[in-house]
């Protein structure tokens, strides 16, 4: 048991994310390359990951749909599949970069209904869609674990995932900001993302809350 929590929270997290990371600043252009295409970074193994890990989640949430006996479960999950499919398609532009890379254009219809990519692009929304995840993170993953005790009420505890989940918060904390400082401080040279670094902890955001699923799905059961 234990051996499956270091390697479910901070192990595999580390296996993943310290490699890019060397890759991404090593100036060393194919290994750029793999982590972030200069043609197209959607290519790179980061977003690719990000895409997968995606598909994981939806994939649980469709388990979840038929395992879960509750009915509010069976319904929450469905919403959560339909979220992540948003999600997911806001993540590929809904095709548009395999268009361009194929095709030699980006014309889909849902650019041509928004006028863009995707919704995230749309003023604002990207900063909004990423600063609203925080919050929740902080509560959920770093805060309620230790005040669990606290709470009699059998849904929350339902919901409050393992103390273990603060480990994988923090290396998820980590990804956003030491890439940002190496990169702000001129410390190593920015491998292509620029602006959009935080695709490192786009990555780990993505992953702690499949894991958050799993818990959720597999490992505990809803009783009230």
């Amino acid at each position: 048991m234990m051996k499956s929590l270091h390697l479910r929270f901070w192990i595999i997290p580390l296996l993943i994310l310290v490699p890019l990371l060397a890759m991404y600043f090593s100036g060393v252009k194919w290994m750029q390359e793999l982590v972030c295409p200069s043609i197209n970074w959607e290519f790179g193994i980061v977003e690719n990951i990000q895409n997968l890990l995606l598909l994981m989640i939806l994939t649980i949430n469709i388990i979840a749909i038929i395992k879960k006996e509750k009915q509010i479960e069976k319904i929450v999950f469905i919403l959560l599949s339909l979220f992540t499919l948003f999600v997911f398609l806001e993540e590929i532009d809904y095709g548009a970069h395999f268009l361009r890379y194929f095709q030699g254009h980006s014309d889909t219809l849902f650019h041509e209904l928004i006028g863009k990519a995707n919704i995230h692009n749309l003023g604002n929304n990207a900063k909004i869609f990423k600063r609203s995840v925080y919050p929740l993170m902080l509560g959920l993953f770093i805060i309620s674990p230790f005040i669990i005790d606290k709470f009699k009420n059998p849904i929350f505890r339902y919901l409050i995932p393992h103390s273990w989940f603060v480990i994988t918060a923090f290396i998820t904390i980590l990804s956003y900001i030491v890439p940002r400082l190496l990169v702000d401080f001129n410390i190593l040279e920015d491998g292509g993302f620029g602006v959009n670094i935080g695709e490192f902890s786009e990555m780990m955001i993505y992953y702690i809350f499949f894991l958050y699923l799993y818990e959720v799905i597999f490992e505990k059961k809803l009783q009230y």
